[in-house]
């Protein structure tokens, strides 16, 4: 059940829905968009919803199954990734089943310490200077075409999954040095030569980019341009959000760093791939959820 549904029968939408009276004049058919309604605002339109499906549940003031539908409709917009797609916190001691990774360039390992897992462990040298997007284009497109290289200068590894355009994805991160790169994200076919990307640039100017690759490409999306110490001892979360309309945010420890909206990809996607191009990397888990088709 939509939204609209739901506030046509809370009589929220009545009166915009109704037809003009007879002889009137006819209006545009769409006018000035004023812009979205803030956070706080469409908080208070659910809190609201929320009391009045409360109430007339308790009064029985309708059919049991239609209150379910409206519960299940607020639920739905305020957590349209319902599907989980992908989970790992690699507590099983390997990266080779459940879900099953393929390492192609570099290497991974697992680290335990005691019953409590630290995560799939990725070290390369730092370069003598950043990561140039041509040396990460290549990482990526070796790792789709499997081509294991013990001493690349970049450690790659990935797993098949397939992944809605629309996308909620939780990251677990540790990270050590200061210099180097990081790119994480979902890809589209074989050769992996369409993806989105985030890209973390410990001690650097920009720190995160969120990233098209495409056949003209590599096309920066969106940046945040502080500087971020994500080498700090301690584990962070990073969160990727993509709606359907193709609006993006990333977001770390809680606090949004970018929004973005691109549509330049609209098909699902086939797998998720990492990219160490240098430093030290501890991913201590990663969760990916869907939308329903």
């Amino acid at each position: 059940m939509r939204l609209a549904t739901l506030l046509l029968s809370a009589g929220i939408l009545g009166t915009a829905l109704a037809a003009p009276p007879a002889g009137a004049e006819e209006q545009p058919r769409y006018g000035a968009w004023a812009g979205a309604q803030t956070s706080a605002e469409v908080k208070a339109l659910i809190d609201q919803l929320n009391a009045l499906i409360d109430e007339a549940d308790k009064a029985q003031a309708a059919d049991p199954q239609f209150i379910e539908d409206l519960r299940a409709a607020l639920d739905n917009f305020q957590n349209p990734w319902q599907v989980r797609l992908l989970q790992d916190d690699f507590r099983d001691g390997n990266y080779t089943a459940n879900p099953a990774w393929t390492v192609s360039a570099g290497q991974f390992k697992v680290d335990l310490r005691g019953s409590s897992s630290i995560g799939l462990r990725s070290q390369v040298a730092l370069p003598g200077t950043q990561a140039s997007g041509k040396d990460v284009a290549a990482a990526l497109l070796g790792a789709l075409l499997q081509q294991p290289a013990a001493t690349a200068k970049y450690a790659s590894i990935f797993t098949p999954v397939k992944i809605t355009n629309a996308f909620a994805m939780r990251f677990e991160l540790y990270s050590k040095e200061k210099g180097g790169r990081l790119d994480l994200g979902p890809y589209q076919g074989s050769a992996g030569n369409v993806a989105y990307r985030i890209a973390y640039f410990p001690g650097a100017q920009p720190s995160l980019q969120l990233l098209r690759i495409g056949s003209q490409g590599t096309t920066v999306i969106a940046s945040h341009n502080a500087a971020l110490n994500l080498e700090d001892g301690a584990l962070h979360v990073i969160e990727w959000t993509r709606d359907r309309a193709g609006a993006m945010t990333v977001a770390l420890d809680g606090k949004t760093l970018i929004t973005a909206s691109d549509r330049g990809i609209r098909d699902p996607f086939d797998g998720f791939l990492m990219i160490n191009s240098g430093g030290s990397y501890w991913l201590r888990s990663i969760t990916i959820d869907g939308v329903k088709s």
